[in-house]
């Protein structure tokens, strides 16, 4: 009986010990920390600025020596009906990098919306992720690949402390909907982080069906379809594998990635030449100019590309 009980607490202990090393181990709840106190306590009034940090120049972005690639960013999944988003249950490259950006309001109303990191301290969204009728968000965090309520360790939340952005007032300028966000801790040298390509419609024709969308969707995952995501909509990003740019308008492209409200800031991802790039930035979903259905649109790199030389003056 002895040495049975005694076998029984080696395997127990060993699989304590691999899945830490795997980075899998599983802690309370990023709500269960309480984003109300990591909002009100930790975070810093994040301060708006029109000279952009340096970014990282490795043109295909960072992949971090202890993390495995994947192409996929779950296992054991199917599609469901219409909807064909699937959860993000993946800590492996470059599904690492996306994360959710969580913000006050000057009227302490609480948000969401998604983030991708592009360098050691910063991470891509939308303008209209950190402003509300030109206010800059009182204070925002960013929970990089967040799993059913989960970090990676409960500790790898950061702070935003600056903002740079394409535009104050994303309706009227909607083209340049996005803003670079300046972190309080260099995440990406743990989660890695992708670097964006300027193609155009013409060249993005051949990746048709190639694309894919990570974001963290208010009505997504349903806790009722997925019983083992009990952390609520909202928790675990979906992802949209196999869609693509399929237009052009007034400056932006159209798209036909899933998304909702909280997948804003979401980044349209390829893999082009090897490498995974970001090669748009989702950033609203209107009514279709026939009136039926829903459109899709992204900032385009050139924009943003644009932005930056615009404001740094280089």
């Amino acid at each position: 009986m002895q040495v049975k009980i005694w076998k029984v607490l080696i395997e127990f202990v060993l699989g304590i010990a691999i899945a830490s090393l795997c980075g899998i181990m599983l802690h309370a709840p990023s709500e269960a920390q309480s984003l109300d106190e990591l909002l009100s306590r930790e975070a810093i009034s994040p301060v708006q600025t029109n000279q952009s940090q340096p970014l990282n120049t490795n043109p295909n972005g960072f992949v971090p020596t202890l993390l495995r690639q994947s192409d996929q960013p779950s296992s054991n999944r199917g599609v469901i009906g219409a909807d064909q988003r699937q959860p993000m249950m993946s800590r492996d490259y470059p599904w690492s990098t996306v994360g959710k950006v969580v913000g006050l309001t000057e009227k302490n109303e609480k948000y969401a919306c998604t983030g991708t990191l592009i360098g050691d301290y910063h991470v891509l969204t939308n303008a209209h992720c950190v402003y509300d009728r030109g206010k800059l968000a009182k204070k925002m965090i960013f929970l990089p690949n967040l799993i059913n309520g989960r970090l990676r360790r409960k500790t790898d939340y950061a702070v935003v402390k600056e903002v740079f952005a394409g535009t104050k007032n994303s309706e009227k300028n909607s083209a340049d909907d996005w803003a670079i966000l300046l972190l309080n801790k260099p995440l990406g040298e743990k989660y890695g982080f992708l670097k964006w390509k300027s193609l155009s419609l013409s060249v993005l024709q051949d990746y048709k069906k190639k694309l894919f969308v990570t974001g963290y969707s208010v009505d997504y995952p349903d806790p009722k379809r997925y019983a083992d995501l009990q952390a609520g909509k909202g928790e675990t990003a979906g992802v949209h594998i196999g869609c693509s740019v399929i237009d052009e308008l007034d400056g932006m492209f159209v798209h036909d990635c899933d998304t909702n409200s909280g997948a804003s800031g979401s980044a349209l991802i390829g893999k082009i030449d090897g490498a995974y790039h970001i090669v748009g930035l989702h950033a609203a979903g209107l009514k279709s100019r026939t009136g039926k259905g829903i459109e899709n649109y992204a900032v385009q790199i050139s924009r943003i590309e644009a932005g930056l030389k615009k404001k740094t003056g280089n």
